[in-house]
């Protein structure tokens, strides 16, 4: 499974993958105090992304020593698209929320390149109902143009543009020493980037550039679970989201559709970080 990929796990952080980890227990601060979480999240996926990503690592190999074919050409097109809506990464973020009335939060998160801006609402709280249940919304907004080289050699993101909206929903409890919770996890997003093939020189093939775009939605459905451990302040926390992403995209190039790209695949995200209450 994207065995090309290991060495960009290890060494590339890049803001493409969405952020679909919320590092958040199930119930805001009270009245006047924040929330604050500092993370590292893994984007591993899986299935149909993994294997176009594959066979774009193998043509760009290729490529150094014969000419590609027009369908090569569009395979890495295809894999450049792949990394362009939801790459191996490993992604830092940051993100403080403040409840500014009673029960209701409004928080913003930055992830490299990518802001969120967003509001939760504590629907039970624990000491009344037992245990805790907040429901929000969230907005994101992308703007990277990157080198895919790590991976690819030959291909460049550029003009890269991403909208999401997230509907955070979460149960579960809290206590002076421990936080748990679980929910859904509900994202779409929409995306569009210019992809530039840049083929290298050699004898009877020399230096190409080729320009294609590639846009389109995508829905992630799934589920997250988290843990956290501590002491009244401060604690560290784990979390693992599971979800299905449902993709469509369309390649173009020079203004005309080339190809209409499914890139329905299963997205693994585990995370972890420090979590605050002040």
């Amino acid at each position: 499974m994207l065995r090309h990929a290991l060495p960009l796990l290890v060494a590339w952080t890049c803001g493409c993958a969405p952020a679909l980890s919320t590092l958040q227990p199930a119930h805001v601060a009270p009245k006047g105090h924040v929330q604050a979480e500092l993370g590292m999240d893994v984007s591993i996926p899986t299935g149909t992304l993994a294997s176009v990503v594959d066979a774009g690592a193998v043509l760009a190999e290729a490529a150094a020593s014969r000419e590609l074919s027009e369908g090569e050409r569009r395979t890495l097109f295809e894999a450049g698209g792949a990394l362009a809506l939801n790459p191996p990464s490993v992604t830092p973020h940051l993100g403080i929320g403040y409840t500014a009335l009673d029960a209701w939060e409004i928080n913003l998160r930055y992830s490299v390149s990518a802001l969120r801006l967003g509001t939760r609402y504590q629907l039970l709280k624990g000491d009344e109902h037992g245990v805790d249940l907040t429901a929000g919304v969230g907005f994101g907004y992308y703007v990277m143009g990157f080198p895919v080289g790590n991976l690819l050699d030959l291909v460049e993101l550029t003009d890269f543009t991403r909208w999401q909206i997230d509907l955070p929903l979460q149960i579960g409890k809290a206590g002076t020493w421990y936080r748990v919770w679980s929910g859904p996890r509900l994202m779409l997003t929409s995306f569009g980037t210019e992809l530039v093939m840049n083929l290298p020189a050699f004898t009877g093939y020399g230096g190409e550039r080729e320009i294609a775009s590639f846009s389109g939605t995508g829905l992630y459905l799934g589920g997250q679970v988290g843990v956290a451990l501590g002491y009244k302040h401060v604690f560290f926390g784990f979390e693992l989201t599971l979800a299905q992403l449902f993709s469509t995209g369309e390649l173009a190039a020079l203004g005309k559709p080339v190809a209409e790209i499914d890139l329905d695949s299963f997205i693994v995200y585990p995370t972890l970080g420090l979590m605050g209450e002040f």
